[in-house]
């Protein structure tokens, strides 16, 4: 008996269907679900080697290289890993120097969490370092995370913990330690 030839590639097309069923049991159309990740990613866009630069009314404020820079699905999160070659300017002048570990900057919250080591070089020989520090913008406040270490020509600080005041210009810090070396003072 010979079958038409409609009803031979309806036969044919019936085998093709039931062997991708078979095989690609496990994906779409199949188990009705999608192919798209069960959540969304953490992290949506990611660059490495990227430089910054931080302009006001098209004066330089800041600048910035890091090695990886991690921007977060929710968009207000960017964490920047290894900075170097950080700078702030004063006046279109750089000013100091920074290097840091990992600083992760809430754009909604206006704030900067710097971790896994922060080092700022001044014009003038200074030097601070620290485990780490948070800036709330809001409310111009600057705190170290940890111990921090102050050297200039004169000398050297030490302290447990530092909180500055943008706003009032004023310092805080507790248990400081500090050694001076007089004929590096000025008038010594």
């Amino acid at each position: 008996m010979r079958l038409p030839p409609y009803l031979g590639r309806a036969v044919v097309a019936g085998l093709i269907l039931l062997v991708s069923i078979l095989v690609f049991r496990r994906y779409l159309p199949y188990v009705g679900s999608s192919l798209a990740p069960a959540q969304p990613p953490s992290v949506v866009l990611e660059m490495r080697n990227a430089y910054f630069v931080g302009l006001n009314h098209g004066a330089k404020l800041w600048s910035l290289k890091a090695k990886k820079v991690q921007i977060g699905q929710n968009r207000y999160l960017t964490t920047l890993t290894r900075i170097t070659d950080g700078k702030i300017f004063d006046a279109g002048k750089p000013v100091l120097e920074v290097e840091a570990g990992r600083a992760v900057y809430n754009s909604l919250a206006g704030s900067l969490a710097m971790d896994e080591g922060i080092a700022i070089m001044g014009a003038n020989g200074q030097k601070l370092s620290a485990s780490g520090a948070d800036w709330n913008s809001a409310a111009s406040l600057l705190r170290s995370t940890g111990k921090v270490q102050y050297e200039a020509p004169w000398g050297k600080a030490s302290t447990d913990n530092m909180t500055v005041d943008m706003r009032t210009k004023q310092m805080t810090m507790t248990n400081v330690v500090i050694s001076i070396q007089p004929s590096k003072l000025e008038g010594g």
